[in-house]
């Protein structure tokens, strides 16, 4: 640039005016593109609390279990980190997972499988896609359409409607169906058949940890239930805690060197957690070979979500 002659007088002075000009116009329009986003976003909220109330209209059980499920999904998503715009694609799905239920009568929502007529077993086995078919039609809602469609996907493959396992079903589906699970059997009516306390439902949760549940998800649930009730309890958080190798997770990071049973360091202190170090610690767990529980620092790993996939 040095062979260039230097900008002065009149050119200068026009160079900076163009410049502040443009300047101006950038902030114009910038100021413009937060007015429309606040307008989308006010405009986005009232469209969920039309949608719900509607929902309450046709059957106020469904729409109080969605809100439900939606702050459990919310809590979840803060625990995990989850990107802004997964997390609230994953609450609108937790807030009309069940909309494709609506015309199932309220008293049926509860009668034994053997005593419901084929009709309301359809409409059972089909809400998920009727749901997510529904939420497709509203642009602001299409992209939580896939967790509905598969919230009822079981990860060992046995669930429905299109037998997925393991993470061929999308992690929104995964989360949400731990959470679905926990408000469901937490928040019976009163005149259902059944109903369970809270250490029953957790239990539940472990029993079907690798069975109907996704394991990472339902170990970062337990988490948040523990760390929400420490909360309450007024109980300042542990710097570590411990886990056994079926729960270690790639991203954990070792707060004590991790011994064999004839004490050799496998592991020292501050060793984070590698894919190849998990795989090889599960393949000792049979023979006994490590001692346990294993201690790791209580900030959790995350599961890999992305900014808007679910």
């Amino acid at each position: 640039m040095s062979g260039w002659p230097p900008v002065t007088g009149s050119a200068g002075s026009g160079i900076v005016s163009v410049a502040n000009r443009l300047s101006q116009e950038l902030k114009a329009l910038n100021d413009r593109n937060a007015d429309l986003r606040a307008e989308l976003l006010q405009a986005s909220g009232e469209l969920e609390t039309l949608l719900c109330s509607m929902v309450d209209i046709f059957n106020p059980h469904l729409g109080g279990h969605g809100r439900r499920v939606g702050k459990l999904v919310d809590d979840l998503a803060a625990h995990l980190h989850v990107p802004e715009l997964a997390h609230q694609n994953l609450r609108h799905a937790a807030l009309f997972h069940d909309i494709g239920m609506l015309g199932m009568p309220r008293d049926k929502l509860y009668t034994p499988w053997a005593e419901l007529t084929e009709t309301e077993r359809n409409l059972i086995l089909l809400h998920p896609e009727m749901g997510s078919a529904q939420l497709k039609t509203v642009h602001w809602y299409k992209q939580a359409a896939p967790a509905i469609m598969a919230h009822h996907e079981r990860w060992d493959g046995s669930g429905f409607p299109n037998h997925l396992r393991h993470d061929d079903i999308p992690i929104g589906a995964r989360i949400l169906a731990v959470c679905d699970t926990y408000d469901e059997m937490m928040n019976k009516p009163q005149d259902a058949p059944v109903r369970f306390e809270e250490e029953q439902v957790l239990a539940h949760l472990m029993k079907q940890r690798g069975g109907q549940f996704d394991p990472k998800v339902v170990d970062h649930f337990l988490e948040m239930i523990e760390a929400r009730a420490r909360a309450a309890a007024g109980i300042q958080e542990p710097t570590e805690v411990s886990r056994t190798i079926g729960q270690l997770l790639p991203g954990m990071r070792l707060t004590r060197d991790l011994l064999n049973t004839s004490g050799l360091t496998l592991l020292t202190r501050g060793t984070v957690l590698r894919d190849v170090n998990v795989l090889r610690l599960q393949g000792l767990r049979g023979a006994n070979a490590v001692v346990e529980p294993i201690f790791v620092s209580s900030e959790t790993v995350q599961l890999e979500i992305h900014q808007d996939v679910l």
